[in-house]
């Protein structure tokens, strides 16, 4: 009798856990509907260029990571440009940042601004701009704004950063100043977002972007810290409203099971290095050849490098 009874409390357990496991699926469903932008709105299919082709013999997945900056009616512009890029030969995760203001080849629009290239054509010419910069496949994109930060980094508790100097920010609408001192502090969404934007030092925007790389390590540790776990729905929430990517559901859960066994202190964080140059009256960052070239056989085709380039970590 005992084992009857233990035998019916252990199906009526695996179909209580399967119902909750299809809910559940039906709930990561629903809101990656929400997320999921398999063909941008008001825009032509994206077409890659037949010269971009994929690094033979290796399993290589390209992420472009876009932050939106939107102030009132004007249109959006992309003041954080990273690209992503995934070994997943080697297990290996490598960040590239491209300066906003970098003078690039925006097909059919000419020399400009790669931020730019956002304006103009939206995501498909913007992944089409960074792709013909660095000569490899961008697979899949993901698009978010800085609104979305903050309600990201409040829904996690906050996040640690070791902040690398004295910063101050001005108040602006709805959001109180901003000063942080030198050190490892737990920081609020804004605080964070003051952080990542800050760029009136001598580094201006490099500084700017290795902050950017930082804060992102940080959150994805965040992320998958257990307790983390109990805040799912609400961080479903805030990424349904300001995230927007083209990668399918399956993938994105395979590159994030992936991602949960790296140790993001061993992800190389790069930015492609240039120099500051006014043209037209225009204020450019002309990106240095040599060193491009190099970040990209390093760590976008993945071949050994003959020299590291000087700010891999």
């Amino acid at each position: 009798m005992r084992k009857k009874r233990r035998s019916s409390f252990g199906c009526l357990f695996v179909v209580i856990l399967l119902i909750l496991l299809v809910m559940g699926l039906g709930w990561v469903w629903s809101v990656w509907a929400h997320i999921h932008e398999p063909q941008a709105e008001g825009e032509p299919p994206y077409v890659r260029d037949d010269d971009i082709v994929e690094e033979p013999g290796k399993t290589i997945t390209n992420i472009l990571v876009l932050g939106l900056d939107q102030r009132g009616e004007e249109k959006a512009r992309a003041d954080t440009i990273i690209v992503l890029s995934i070994n997943q030969d080697t297990k290996e995760v490598a960040m590239i940042s491209i300066p906003r203001d970098s003078r690039v080849e925006i097909p059919g629009r000419g020399l400009d601004k790669i931020n730019h290239a956002y304006v103009y054509g939206g995501i498909n010419l913007m992944r089409a701009t960074v792709e013909k910069l660095l000569g490899v496949p961008i697979h899949h994109y993901v698009l978010t704004n800085f609104s979305g930060f903050v309600g990201l980094v409040d829904t996690l508790g906050g996040v640690t950063l070791n902040v690398e100097r004295s910063l101050y920010v001005k108040a602006e609408k709805n959001y109180p100043a901003v000063k942080l001192e030198p050190g490892e502090q737990r920081l609020s969404g804004y605080e964070a977002l003051a952080y990542v934007r800050f760029r009136k030092d001598s580094e201006g925007d490099f500084g700017r972007m290795r902050r950017q790389q930082q804060f992102l390590q940080a959150v994805a540790k965040e992320v998958l810290q257990p307790k983390s776990l109990l805040k799912l729905p609400q961080l479903a929430q805030q990424a349904a409203e300001y995230l927007r990517t083209d990668l399918p559901l399956s993938k994105a859960l395979s590159l994030a099971q992936q991602a949960a066994s790296l140790n993001f202190d061993d992800v190389k964080a790069v930015t492609l290095q240039g120099t500051g140059r006014t043209i037209g009256g225009v204020s450019y960052v002309i990106l240095d050849e040599t060193y491009l070239q190099e970040v990209v056989e390093a760590y976008l085709r993945w071949q050994e490098p003959a020299s590291l380039p000087a700010n891999e970590k």
